[in-house]
């Protein structure tokens, strides 16, 4: 402890070397925080994967549920966030929340990097400069990485839940390394087990990472050594964690404008939990289609880190193996969990649950990136030229060279596509679709972009217009039905029919006359007894 205490004279003053992990990490997630605000969406998205943020903004605003599994975590995070921003939209509030979460992961993720670096024998021969460095240009790589960049500017619950990963992984280590000494306390066990709990609130598939990672934390001390004592803190705090879920039958009993499910009572609350809407898109795919999904994941590896940076995770994995091996292996079994159920999941967004795999991915490379730096020597005596040029010289060359080859070939390839600044086509189409639209309107709707964007307008946006957005594909659904008449009671018929399609007509068939009725999504819509008439960015039904 005497050598990390006292700075190498003439390189660091005392202060800056006592914080140095701190404010490496400070610049390291400010450098990604400046990258997401210049590509950040202003207002609502539709890119990036991000329909689903109109329907996570009302529900935060609103105190309601969105779709299962009703993400409490999120939900209350982000509301508590936007209580402190004193300007922009609510919208801009989702997609700044978003930013901030995705760069403390950066930052974070650079801690834990540097703790894992130090104690490998690679390591041992080089100056702590270098494993920093190894470590800041690792964790920029996935700073500027297509899919969490993609998610770093939108509404979405998947850059906080990079941040998880990153909270997850340190506290595992630092589980360990208690485990190892015999210093478990009850309040460290308890913590880890909030955080774990609070963790699959935000998103149900970091479980991928929080069990292996809090296994191999509590086997620190061997397995000889592991005591209920060790564990049972660990499950208390967990359980507790996971109470953020009573969010979801509190908010419930208050009828909020959206309450998927219903889960004030133990059915709906089942159903928002379990994901049983979408259970039939797990484990959906199989055959040629699951082998040309495993080819798309391994040519996403490809795709965040350039060939240059998968190289040096190759080789940065033998580093790590040759010194922390039980982590590799758990490493490995969490990327091979989150690898399963990305590729068999079946939706055109699920990559983006490999985002955690490609944050343990880039430990690897600052192995790798380490393993070159301290292949210096071999490479001066390799090629005689170097032998003239400083080593410092030649580290500096080598790192530049990393951080073009592989975040700087990312933000070359991907800035304009990710650039979401100028990305207005959201906003621009439920603006004008409020403008065309007359009063006391009606209007269905059909696909996640004109569902959940018409839901934030008509319920946080502008609710004084009294819109009454209609989803269609919800209509089935008796708890949405029964929402929509207590909303809106003297637009609903009084009785229930029992077909989506003749629920449609009868709001029709009631309305028809008395207040407008539109049509968002004309071109897919079926009204074989009534015709639409175009008006503006919507169609008017008429007999």
């Amino acid at each position: 402890m005497a050598v990390l205490s006292a700075p190498p004279a003439g390189r660091w003053p005392g202060a800056l070397y006592r914080h140095r992990i701190g404010l490496a990490a400070l610049g390291v997630a400010g450098v990604a925080f400046v990258l997401y605000a210049l590509t950040l969406a202003p207002g609502l998205t539709w890119r990036n994967s991000a329909s689903d943020g109109g329907d996570l903004l009302t529900a935060a605003f609103t105190w309601g549920i969105p779709h299962p599994t009703g993400y409490p975590t999120y939900l209350l995070a982000l509301r508590g966030f936007s209580a402190f921003m004193p300007f922009g939209s609510e919208a801009l509030h989702g997609n700044l929340f978003s930013a901030l979460t995705a760069s403390a992961a950066i930052g974070l993720l650079f801690v834990a990097t540097v703790r894992i670096l130090r104690a490998l024998r690679v390591a041992e021969r080089l100056d702590d400069r270098y494993i920093l460095i190894a470590a800041g240009v690792s964790s920029l790589s996935v700073a500027a990485s297509r899919e969490l960049w993609s998610q770093a500017t939108v509404t979405e619950v998947y850059a906080l839940n990079a941040l998880f990963v990153s909270l997850t992984l340190l506290a595992a280590l630092g589980l360990r390394d208690r485990q190892r000494a015999g210093e478990t306390s009850w309040r460290y066990g308890l913590g880890i087990g909030l955080l774990s709990g609070i963790a699959m609130g935000n998103h149900l598939t970091i479980a991928a990472l929080i069990v292996p990672l809090l296994a191999w934390g509590l086997l620190g001390g061997g397995a000889r050594a592991l005591r209920a004592r060790h564990a049972l803190p660990i499950a208390m705090g967990g359980v507790l964690g996971l109470s953020v879920y009573a969010y979801a039958p509190i908010a419930s009993s208050q009828a909020p404008a959206l309450n998927w499910g219903h889960p004030d009572t133990v059915q709906g609350f089942w159903w928002m939990v379990s994901g049983t809407v979408y259970q039939g898109y797990a484990f959906g795919v199989g055959g040629k289609e699951l082998i040309d999904r495993l080819i798309t994941s391994a040519d996403l590896l490809f795709a965040q880190f350039a060939f240059l940076g998968v190289l040096l995770g190759l080789a940065g994995l033998t580093a790590v193996w040759a010194g922390r091996r039980s982590l590799v292996v758990v490493q490995l079994v969490a990327i091979a969990l989150l690898v399963v159920y990305a590729v068999t999941y079946r939706t055109v967004d699920s990559f983006i649950y490999l985002i955690p795999a490609f944050m343990l991915f880039s430990i690897w490379i600052a192995a790798g990136a380490l393993r070159l730096l301290a292949g210096i020597g071999e490479l001066r005596r390799a090629l005689p030229f170097l032998r003239f040029a400083r080593r410092g010289v030649i580290a500096g060359v080598i790192v530049v060279a990393i951080f073009v080859a592989v975040p700087g070939f990312s933000l070359a390839t991907n800035y304009g596509r990710l650039d979401l600044s100028d990305d207005r086509e959201a906003s621009n189409y439920v603006e004008a679709a409020f403008d065309a639209m007359g009063p006391e309107p009606i209007v269905f709707t059909r696909t996640e972009e004109t569902v959940f964007s018409l839901w934030y307008q008509s319920y946080v946006a502008q609710t004084e217009r009294a819109v009454m957005p209609v989803s269609v594909p919800h209509i089935a659904f008796d708890w949405y039905w029964d929402d929509l008449a207590q909303q809106f009671p003297e637009r609903m018929p009084d009785s229930r029919p029992p077909g989506a399609q003749d629920r449609v007509s009868a709001i029709i068939d009631h309305n028809l006359g008395i207040r407008p009725i539109y049509e968002a999504d004309a071109d897919i819509a079926t009204f074989p007894e009534f015709r639409l008439v175009e008006d503006g960015v919507l169609a008017r039904i008429e007999p």
